[in-house]
């Protein structure tokens, strides 16, 4: 098992590519990992294992069946983690767009279903080409996909103004700033953005939390604080209502994607 893939995570994995060399022996070409363990931020409490899955032909009924056999077992068997799979056809790498042909089987919240997008978009490629871990197959570096760092750039452009945004205007995700995950998610999402403008690279949301108290205004320290905090599940809150919190919040929201959108697409000079 490859060093970098957590401990306590290695025997779910050498689980399940056993079962599927053992069920669906010509099935898989490639096996690779990306998201927060791909990022090196793997967290125990909250933190998935994100997998793509290659295979060398499309999925049967007769495989869909062998592949919820063996999604119940690896989940009876490690209850505690939550796996999610992809499994995709060559030609489907690199894609942001739903493919032409048949949606493809996907593991996701403990079940398998057929899709025709999730979590298909410039930030999971750039994830697996620059940092993804290889299991089974081709080496991730070598797989033939590219991630143009303008479309990456493009791509958190869209996300950053089309999903970001409303939590400064839509009243359903303000309110969400009151309670603990709303904070965590929202100042650490909008963080990993402004990292990738400045850095044009991905990290994690602990990691862009990290990045941010070295290079923004001492005034927003104490609610990257908090956020981390709540990510990390360390420590006591440092507001003393959830209301100022969420007042902070909503401030530096609109302040990020303010920045965020001035910031140049070019790469800073180093």
């Amino acid at each position: 098992m490859n060093s970098r893939v957590p401990t306590i995570i290695q025997p779910l994995l050498t689980d399940y590519l056993a079962q599927v060399g053992a069920h669906l022996p010509t099935l898989l070409d490639g096996f690779y990992i990306h998201g927060s363990i791909a990022l090196d931020a793997f967290n125990p409490r909250s933190s998935d294992t994100d997998c793509i899955a290659i295979l060398n032909r499309p999925a049967t009924e007769t495989d869909l069946v062998q592949l919820r056999h063996v999604h119940q077992a690896i989940a009876e068997n490690f209850p505690h983690w939550l796996l999610e799979v992809s499994y995709l056809q060559p030609a489907d790498l690199g894609r942001t767009q739903p493919p032409a042909s048949a949606p493809y089987p996907l593991y996701h919240d403990g079940k398998l279903e057929l899709s025709s997008d999730f979590d298909q978009n410039a930030v999971t490629w750039w994830v697996l080409k620059h940092h993804g871990i290889t299991l089974k197959g081709t080496p991730v570096g070598e797989l033939g996909f590219d991630v143009p760092l303008d479309m990456l750039i493009l791509w958190m452009r869209g996300n950053l103004n089309a999903y970001w945004a409303t939590y400064t205007y839509k009243p359903a995700r303000m309110l969400g700033l009151l309670s603990d995950f709303g904070i965590q998610w929202a100042v650490l999402g909008v963080l990993r953005q402004y990292y990738t403008f400045m850095e044009h690279d991905i990290t994690s949301k602990t990691g862009a939390g990290a990045y941010a108290l070295t290079q923004l205004p001492q005034y927003w320290h104490r609610l990257i604080h908090e956020a981390i905090n709540i990510r990390e599940e360390s420590g006591v809150s440092i507001y003393k209502t959830k209301v100022g919190r969420a007042i902070d919040a909503l401030q530096f929201m609109r302040y990020i994607i303010q920045l965020c959108n001035t910031l140049p697409d070019e790469p800073k000079d180093r």
